[in-house]
């Protein structure tokens, strides 16, 4: 049955290739692509994106350094137009060594080849595969073409060709297939296919012996060599990419007399398929060449062709001088627009591709057409029908063709048969032996492995340098799977290359195959369908249309699939190597050499169609091959050779063992004789590069992984001899390897000086080191030998450079004067050539001169007028961040301060949109701002915290921004808090209170402008309100608490956990879990002496305190013992200027007025805070001089008189007093009350700032009614407290305590606490009760607890002996005005 089928087929072939088609006659095609490419200038309008490497032809142009280069390429717009691919299959047929080496490339260890050798000179010999044999049984022969080549002594990738001898396959091929059977060796369950196929050509020739044909046969092989040995010496006389490509069509259409096909008198058959006249044979009617070039020809001809394209030279000879600040970037771009819109440039493509999978080069395009789109459909859909139904996506012909989807559904997303029948699931093996049949009829034996290494490293150079294949997230990497779940697969390897290469199983991170043949017929699928279209675009230009590049395209991801392929088959190849295959691991036969290995990287890097199996594979041959030299006394590897493959796997951000091992490999071969025979031969770029790439290989690395000593050792000793390389000979090395060098320290912290303390940025991985002492003096001499160079040459410095010098020398700490210089200098050439400041540089200059406080005004005033509302969109989210950060950690505020306040400034005070962007800082957080607000989702966790930080920090108030990014966090599907960092948490929360603490600032400068009805406290959580929603300001509290545990507080820094809760205390909002957790974390590191800021221990106790979180005594006497054991002199004497060394006296009343407010007075504690905040002398003037203040705040001298009274009667053996006097001359005290009419009466005091709300009054008139005689605002000073109580506080009058509503005869006091008196529970559920209850202490009132200020008041009355009542301001208003229920209500609290 099987046979049956053969059999039809191949007649189906005989009866097609004969019958009229329904397009216009193939043969023609020539005709009307060369009126295509004549008449349409080889152009179209079509937009690739990017620009073209500004290089020549040397070292593949390994200059990336710089931290922002880890950002991963675009899809380019035609890539994603033409995707069409569906997850492909799970299931996968086995790999086997045995795959036939049918594929290009030569020197396969599935051929049975016993030597291979490579001799490097001038002129080299390359095998020639005979390419007219159609005859089955033809031997193939080992003829060599002597190719005259041209080379460039700076490039990796020249057009030379090595010397290969090989003994060839001598193998019949029949059509006789061998059922596979089921490996259950090693678990793997793998299907083995036949290692060895014998092709019998039926339909295209019988099998015969006759010696004539033999002779004749031989005649054309040498009359080919010799055509194709001219042809390239003719191309290494081409310089322009106009000129190769006039050439490739003049090659490809000549008619040549030695150029003919098998014999006349073959069969019919044979003539039905391959057999065509070398006078009407083309590139445009014949695939693979047309039998006119040979594998070097294809190699020559794209290699130069991509070196031309880089240079700008399309129709012109390249200029000889090729530095890149000599070269126009647009040129270079126009000129690679040109190549990839020239339809000769397409022919190309094809042809090379098809001789890359193995096609006859004899064969046609009809044949073609036929066998793919005809043969195979028919066979494997049974569904019949025209091979010729229109221009579909190559795609999905193969789709139809091997079945690649589930029923109904095609794994190219489209293109069902005309009928819509359903798809047909075909199993793996008849995938697998289709494949082969198919193939089988494309190729002949000789057509196997025509490409050389050397020539397959040259074609995937030259399609990076073109930039033309799809990155592998525009269009996924095909991969040849195996049986199972696929765990060996490649194709499982593919995406695990972060972390270790620890990456999740995923099937739809390759395009899935079952054999190299089915990958070869995939590409050929493509070129088809690009010459298709070349055919379209041709017959419609000849009709009078214009052309648009409908091929591009398809084109590009032909381009992908051909480096697929070769990829593929290296993985293979070597897969079998290292496994333990035929190839013995000591041998040196092989196939690619270190340099066309790392050239290889490079170009998979450069496209970014790498993946973990294929950079491991050749990392694994490399060190192998490398290594097995060095053994022999051979000669070591180049270090251009490890320095490109190392750049290659840190620009495909590939991490994994492999890498790993040529990272120890690198260092061991520097070390080897201390440098001598290996070390002193890397030039300056090739260590920059280096370093350049180990720095950013690491800072992928995850945590706890188990080879990370090993990475950091070999890492450590790299980064070494580069820093003692650059002390050598500073002067040699170009700007570029300079800032790349520093850059690299950096980023691994190697040197880091950690006595410059840390910040926001600096918490990234440190390397590990064995000599940290040895390595920072090594860095520290080395950072000052290039500041002081770098310094005389700036003006050299490109502005990228600029800025990775300037983010180095900051990020490690590095501060001398002549660093100080330097970033001077560098703040300098960015107000002079702020223009060409990219977008990332202006951003992190900024950052960087920030850091290190090197405020050079002119400076930041250039970089923000980049930042401006016209350009913004141009900028990166990180970008912004920065911007705007540095000016908030600089001081230049926005001129317009109040323009963005649209809750508190009315419009009329609000400056205009002109005047807004004559101010360039005002513009700059109007512009970020914007964006912000239109893609918060575009930013990082980081980046929008800073984006909020800076807007905060500088005292600007916006709050449409804070509004927006508030529910972005916590809306129904927000980000929430879950990504954030620990420092990220807590800056976020201490902006968003910030913002509203602000409008203090607007109230004090606008006065009654500003309508809002309360002030202080409430009025901070009533403005958080009017800006955010209450409702969204308590749930982003609670999310951010929630996500603050789960983070865990140990991670948090001391100045982490001191800005949250600051937030919440100052917005009045109270998580009892979170604050319970973070109690518990400040009293373990106070114990443990860890060591805390004064400002951070002030405002953590203040938060305590303010919100009544009732911490537990034993955290205060844990924080007397700290600040005991911290301010302590020799022999333990404690005296102002120790103390002045931790504290400010602001943040000492702070400590003091908490300690009140819980009621624990440690006696060493309260004597440390008294000597600093008014020392021992009674001297104001020496205590400012010491503290370096003006004096005390108005606010600190209140606090100082409630702790007085407080410690007077609460801790009266301790005998504290305030100076005689006080405060006069310790600072200035005054006090005003605002009041709008009927609202609010104004009144004033000497400290105290008094409020009467329309609330107090109507109470106050209810309990007359009653008959309780009661005053507003009793006030009690100084000399009452002194002559009543007996209390002893300063002799200067002051008033300081006041009760809403008194009955002074009867000392009975009625507090009505407003909203101002309480904290809200945010993480309390229970519901509020109806009446308020005194035991000793406040008792929460559902949602409600009364706050620090309101409890330690209540307390300091009642010493005095008043009766105070508490009325909640909801419990009266409840009753709704009702004067009867009014009445009543205080009668009960009476």
């Amino acid at each position: 049955m099987h046979m049956m089928m053969m059999g039809t087929r191949r007649n189906n072939v005989r009866h097609h290739s004969t019958r009229k088609t329904s397009l216009l006659d193939i043969l023609h095609l020539q005709l009307l692509l060369s009126l295509l490419v004549t008449t349409s200038n080889y152009c179209c309008q079509y937009s690739f994106g990017g620009s073209c490497d500004s290089s020549g032809s040397s070292d593949h142009d390994h200059y990336y350094g710089g931290h922002h280069h880890s950002k991963k390429p675009t899809a380019l717009p035609f890539f994603v137009e033409c995707l069409s691919y569906s997850p492909p299959l799970t299931r996968s047929a086995a790999l086997s060594s045995h795959y036939h080496g049918r594929v290009a490339l030569k020197g396969s260890l599935f051929q049975t080849t016993t030597s291979h050798h490579r001799q490097i000179q001038k002129h080299s010999s390359v095998s020639l595969l005979p390419p007219f044999a159609n005859d089955g049984s033809m031997k193939r022969s080992s003829l060599c073409l002597h190719a005259a080549t041209t080379s460039s002594s700076s490039s990796s990738n020249n057009a030379d060709n090595n010397i290969t001898t090989k003994t060839a396959s001598k193998k019949k091929r029949s059509t006789k297939k061998k059922q596979p059977s089921i490996n259950n060796n090693n678990n793997n369950n793998k299907i083995n296919y036949p290692s060895k196929k014998k092709y019998s050509k039926k339909g295209k020739g019988t099998t015969t012996s006759n010696s004539s044909s033999t002779s004749k046969h031989n005649n054309n092989n040498s009359n080919m060599m010799m055509t194709a040995r001219q042809y390239n010496s003719q191309l290494t006389k081409c310089n322009s990419v106009a000129e190769l490509l006039s050439s490739f069509m003049e090659q490809t259409t000549t008619s040549s007399s030695s150029s003919t096909s098998s014999s006349s008198s073959s069969s019919n058959d044979n003539n039905n398929n391959n057999t065509s006249s070398s006078s009407s044979s083309s590139s445009a009617t014949h695939l693979a060449g047309a039998n006119k070039l040979n594998s070097v020809n294809f190699s020559t001809c794209l290699h130069r062709l991509a070196r031309f394209a880089a240079r700008g030279s399309y129709n012109s000879t390249p200029s000889t001088n090729h530095h890149p600040s000599n070269m126009n970037t647009n040129t270079n771009t126009d000129a690679r627009k040109q190549v990839l819109s020239d339809p000769r440039f397409a022919l190309l493509v094809c042809s090379m591709a098809e001789m890359a999978s193995g096609v006859d080069a004899s064969t046609s395009v009809r044949v073609g057409n036929e066998l793919v789109l005809q043969q195979w459909k028919k066979e494997m859909d049974n569904n019949g029908g025209d091979a010729w139904m229109g221009m579909r996506e190559a795609d999905d012909v193969l789709n139809d063709i091997v079945g690649l989807s589930t029923t109904g559904v095609g794994v190219g997303g489209g293109g069902s048969d005309a009928d819509d029948k359903p798809h047909v699931v075909v199993s793996m093996e008849r995938r697998f032996e289709a494949a082969e049949e198919i193939m089988n009829q494309l190729s002949t034996p000789q057509t196997k492995d025509s490409f050389s290494s050397r020539e397959c490293s040259n074609v995937c150079w030259a399609l990076a340098k073109l930039r033309v294949a799809p990155p592998s997230s525009a269009f996924t990497l095909g991969r040849v799977v195996a049986e199972g779940d696929g765990d060996d697969s490649i194709a499982n390897e593919s995406h695990n290359s972060a972390g270790g290469g620890s990456g999740k199983k995923n099937s739809l991170a390759s395009r899935q195959f079952v054999s190299l043949d089915e990958m070869a017929l995939d590409v050929v699928s493509s070129t088809l369908k690009v010459r298709m279209q070349l055919f379209e675009e041709a017959r419609k230009r000849k009709s009078g249309g214009s052309s648009n590049g409908a091929w591009i395209p398809e084109l590009s991801r032909l381009a992908g699939k051909v480096m697929d392929l070769i990829a593929v088959k290296i993985i293979i190849d070597y897969g079998t190597r290292n496994n333990g295959g035929s190839t013995a691991s000591s041998s040196t036969n092989t196939v690619f050499n270190p340099q066309e290995m790392a050239s290889v990287l490079w170009a998979y890097a450069k496209s970014n169609r790498a993946d973990n199996a294929l950079f491991s594979t050749v990392a694994a041959e490399l060190i192998r091959q490398t290594g097995y030299a060095l053994e022999r006394g051979g000669q070591a590897p180049r270090p251009q050779e490890l320095s490109n493959t190392i750049w290659a796997f840190a620009t495909a951000g590939i991490r994994g063992e492999q890498q790993i091992e040529l990272v120890k490999f690198a260092a061991n071969a520097l070390d080897e004789g201390e440098g001598l025979f290996f070390g002193n031969e890397f030039k300056p770029q090739e260590l920059a590069n280096t370093g350049w790439a180990l720095a950013t290989l690491h800072s992928k690395r995850g945590e706890g992984t188990s080879t990370e000593a090993i990475e950091d050792d070999g890492i450590v000793r790299i980064l070494r001899w580069i820093a003692k390389d650059i002390m050598k000979r500073v002067q040699s090395y170009k700007p570029q390897e300079i800032s790349n060098s520093v850059w690299a320290f950096s980023t691994v912290g190697f040197g880091y000086d950690e006595s410059c303390g840390t910040n926001a940025h600096n918490d990234y991985i440190h390397v590990a080191t064995d000599d940290p002492v040895g390595d920072k003096e090594l860095v520290y001499e080395t950072l000052e030998v290039i500041a002081e160079n770098a310094l005389s040459r700036l003006h050299n410095f490109k502005a990228q450079e600029l800025n990775n010098l300037a983010w180095g020398f900051t990020r490690l700490g590095h501060r001398t004067e002549r660093t100080e210089k330097l970033l001077m200098g560098v703040a300098e050439e960015l107000t002079k050539r702020t223009w060409q400041f990219k977008p990332q540089d202006i951003g992190t200059t900024l950052w960087s001169l920030a850091t290190a406080e090197c405020f050079d005004q002119d400076a930041f005033m250039a970089g923000a007028s980049r930042l401006n509302l016209k350009h913004i969109r141009s900028f990166k989210p990180q970008e912004m961040s920065n911007t705007v950060w540095a000016l908030a950690t600089a001081g230049f505020a926005p001129k317009h301060i109040r323009a963005f306040d649209t809750t508190l400034v009315p419009a009329s005070q609000r400056p205009t949109a002109k005047m807004v962007m004559n101010d360039p800082v005002t513009e700059c957080f109007a512009a970020v701002a914007s964006e912000a607000m239109r893609r918060p989702q575009d930013f990082k966790d980081q980046e929008l915290k800073d984006v909020l930080w800076a807007f905060s920090k500088i005292g600007v108030r916006h709050p449409a921004l804070f509004k927006k990014v508030a529910h972005h966090l916590v809306a129904a599907n927000g980000r929430g808090f879950g990504g954030f960092s620990s420092q990220g948490l807590g800056n976020t929360l201490w902006s968003f209170a910030k913002q509203a603490q602000l409008s203090l600032e607007v109230i004090d400068s606008l006065g009654d402008s500003v309508k809002l009805g309360s002030t202080g406290r409430l009025a901070v959580y009533e403005t958080s309100c009017l800006d955010i929603g209450e409702k969204a300001i308590k749930t982003l509290f609670v999310r951010a608490a929630e996500g603050g545990v789960e983070i865990g507080l140990d991670r948090f820094t001391n100045q982490d956990l001191s800005n949250t809760v600051w937030a919440y205390s100052t917005l009045g909002l109270l998580h009892s879990g979170f604050f319970k957790e973070a109690e518990k974390q400040v009293f373990k590191r106070l114990k443990n002496l860890k060591p805390f800021k004064g400002q951070e221990i002030a405002n953590i106790l203040w938060s305590f305190a303010t919100l009544n979180a009732q911490p537990d005594p034993a955290l205060i006497d844990a924080l007397s013992s700290y600040v005991t054991s911290v301010c302590s002199r020799k022999k333990g004497v404690v005296d102002e200027y120790s103390i002045s060394k931790l504290f400010k006296r602001q943040e000492l009343a702070n400590v003091a007025w908490s300690c009140a407010v819980v009621g624990r007075y440690p006696e060493e504690l309260m004597k440390i805070l008294y000597t600093g905040i008014v020392g021992t002398a009674n001297d104001p003037n020496r205590m400012k001089q010491i503290f370096r203040d003006d004096g005390l705040q108005q606010s600190s001298i209140m606090t100082l008189y409630y702790v007085q009274l407080a410690a007077d009667i609460e801790a009266s053996k301790l005998q504290l007093a305030l100076p005689a006097g006080f405060p006069n001359g310790w600072g200035e005290s005054e006090g005003h009350v605002r009041g709008n009419g009927d609202d609010l009466i104004e009144m004033s005091s000497s400290m105290l700032t008094l409020t009467i709300s329309k609330l107090q009054k109507d109470v106050s008139n209810t309990f007359t009614e009653i008959g309780f005689e009661n005053v507003l605002e009793h006030v009690i000073d100084t000399n009452e407290i002194k002559d009543e109580y007996g209390f002893q506080l300063p002799q200067t009058p002051q008033e300081f305590l006041s009760i809403d509503i008194a009955n002074i005869g009867q000392k009975v006091g009625v507090e009505v606490d407003g909203p101002g008196h309480f904290v809200r529970l945010i993480d309390d559920t229970r519901k509020p009760t109806n009446k308020v209850t005194l035991d000793g202490q406040f008792a929460d009132k559902g949602e409600n607890r009364v706050n620090g200020p309101t409890l330690l008041k209540h307390r300091l009355l009642t010493h005095l002996g008043w009766n105070i009542i508490h009325l909640p301001y909801w419990e009266y208003q409840s009753l709704g005005g009702d004067r009867v229920k009014e009445r009543k209500y205080c009668e009960s609290l009476l």
